[in-house]
Order: C-alpha cells, then sequence, then structure tokens
C-alpha cells in the first residue's frame, strides 16, 4: 500500500525537479508550520521514503497525510 498525497498537492509536486529517476525530495508543511524534510515522493504522488526509512503505509508517519498543508521542493 502506499501513500498518496491530496489530490492538489499532487499537481503542485508535479511540477517540482527530480532529485533521482522519478523521484522529487520534498518538506511537507504540516498545521502550524510544523516540517517534515527530506521526504521522497515517486512520481510526484507518494511518499516513499522520510530520510532513511522507507514509507509502505500511512502506519509508518507520524502525521496523518490528510493534514500536509503545503509542500515545497529541496531542489
Amino acid at each position: 500500500m502506499s501513500v498518496s498525497l491530496p489530490e492538489n498537492l499532487k499537481i503542485k509536486a508535479s511540477e517540482f525537479p527530480e532529485s533521482s529517476y522519478g523521484a522529487s525530495r520534498v518538506t511537507l508543511i504540516l498545521p502550524g508550520g510544523r516540517k517534515i524534510e527530506n521526504v521522497f515522493l515517486a512520481w510526484g504522488a507518494e511518499i516513499v521514503k522520510i530520510g532513511n526509512n522507507q514509507i509502505t503505509g500511512e502506519d509508518d508517519l507520524n502525521f496523518k497525510v490528510t493534514e500536509v498543508e503545503d509542500i515545497v521542493s529541496e531542489i
């Protein structure tokens, strides 16, 4: 199971440059300005890695994907 971003953020992420083939490195912005850095998105849509941790489902996150308010490219 993958963890997909909300549709409006997928559109934004699709504009970001790739850090490696098919992957973008971003910072997620959560409520209150909390930032989750070093997040890798596959094809601008799915959270697959945060730092060195592989993400296979929402249980691997310490936040809910619906909380993500914005994303910023790290490149």
